[in-house]
């Protein structure tokens, strides 16, 4: 007849917590315990000698670290998105003194850091003396002949000034976490998820689900000259960006590469006004207005100007108002469409277009100058 066996709690080392397991009753357990000695050491075994049990240890422990294989972190580390509302209620608690937003997160990193290095090394060992930083950096030393090149400012300035001055289409585009939300909704992420991660991207210019756009931004990105990825390796940019580019099979040895803040670098080098200087520019988005005034005050020669641009959906409008101006470059800011809008005016009307972005809205605000 089965009887209930009482619980216990017991601690896992590999998965780092307590679970509940079942135990025998305490003189069972040592009935048990006999039997099973026994039938080990046999009716006529002699005990051991200590220095031989302690051998054994050391010998067993020698073992189990030469076989030792850290757990994969995959599926272990997880995050959690900070609703911006929640956001801004964290860092107003400042001004009652309290720890802000940013002094968690910067614990957090800490603590997440050390406890994933922690789960890498070997059951019952120390790694003494010897920092996170530098016990990373000695693993990406590991991992230089798998890194991928992107282009630098410089190079990215030179492309399109060779572009420029032989009047040779070139597209320069940006994914950002608006743009990889939107690949990823419905490909590697529920659409609820997506949404919960971008609250943002209705302003940006796509409401979830929208899988026609999806694709429409996929194709655009595959054809398009310079492809700007963000750096971040934090969930919603480089999280999302190695599986939405697995899912539509981009190679990133195929395409060209260079940072997603590029527009920022661009100007903060002073590059992006050599480039500009005594070229025809076409300004495209919802801020092209006051922008147009902003870069006018700068001897920005201003050919035209294409606004508002209301989502997917108002492209064709922008590439048949584009269709008749003549100009030399874009400047786009409209979102996430800015993406098929640059690749577009480069492979339809064989000119120069760079993704804008909120470099715009910084430039006409006044919080970033032209002139550094």
């Amino acid at each position: 007849m089965s009887r209930h066996l009482p619980m216990r709690t017991a601690f896992i080392l590999s998965r780092k917590k307590a679970i509940s397991i079942p135990t025998l009753h305490p003189k069972s357990r040592r009935k048990r315990s006999k039997e099973i000695l026994r039938s080990q050491r046999g009716a006529t075994q002699k005990q051991r000698h200590p220095k031989s049990k302690s051998r054994g240890l050391r010998s067993r422990f020698r073992k189990s670290i030469a076989s030792f294989r850290p757990s994969p972190l995959e599926g272990e580390v997880h995050s959690k998105v900070i609703p911006a509302e929640t956001a801004r209620h964290i860092l107003s608690k400042d001004e009652a003194g309290d720890p802000t937003y940013e002094d968690g997160y910067r614990a957090g990193c800490a603590v997440g850091v050390e406890e994933a290095i922690s789960a890498q090394l070997p059951p019952y060992t120390l790694l003494a003396n010897v920092g996170a930083h530098d016990i990373i950096a000695a693993g990406i030393q590991q991992y230089i002949p798998q890194l991928i090149p992107l282009l630098s400012p410089e190079e990215v300035y030179q492309r399109l000034e060779n572009a420029l001055s032989s009047k040779q289409p070139l597209s320069v585009v940006r994914l950002g976490d608006g743009e990889l939300l939107a690949l990823a909704h419905e490909t590697v992420l529920p659409v609820a998820e997506a949404q919960a991660r971008g609250p943002f991207l209705s302003y940006a210019g796509i409401t979830l689900p929208d899988a026609q756009s999806r694709e429409l931004l996929a194709e655009s990105i595959k054809n398009s000259g310079i492809i700007g990825i963000p750096l971040s390796r934090l969930p919603s940019y480089q999280g999302l960006l190695t599986p939405v580019f697995y899912h539509y099979g981009i190679q990133f040895h195929q395409v060209v590469l260079t940072s997603s803040t590029i527009n920022y670098a661009l100007l903060e080098l002073g590059l992006l006004q050599q480039l500009l200087q005594g070229r025809r520019v076409l300004l495209v988005g919802n801020m092209a207005g006051e922008l147009a005034n902003v870069l006018s005050t700068v001897a920005v020669n201003v050919a035209g100007i294409i606004t508002p641009v209301k989502g997917f959906s108002d492209i064709p409008n922008v590439m048949a108002a584009a269709a008749g101006i003549d100009f030399d470059i874009a400047l786009v800011s409209s979102g996430i469409p800015a993406v098929v809008i640059c690749q577009r005016i480069a492979s339809e009307l064989g000119r120069a277009a760079l993704d804008f972005g909120h470099l715009a809205n910084k430039l006409v605000t006044g919080e970033i100058s032209f002139y550094r």
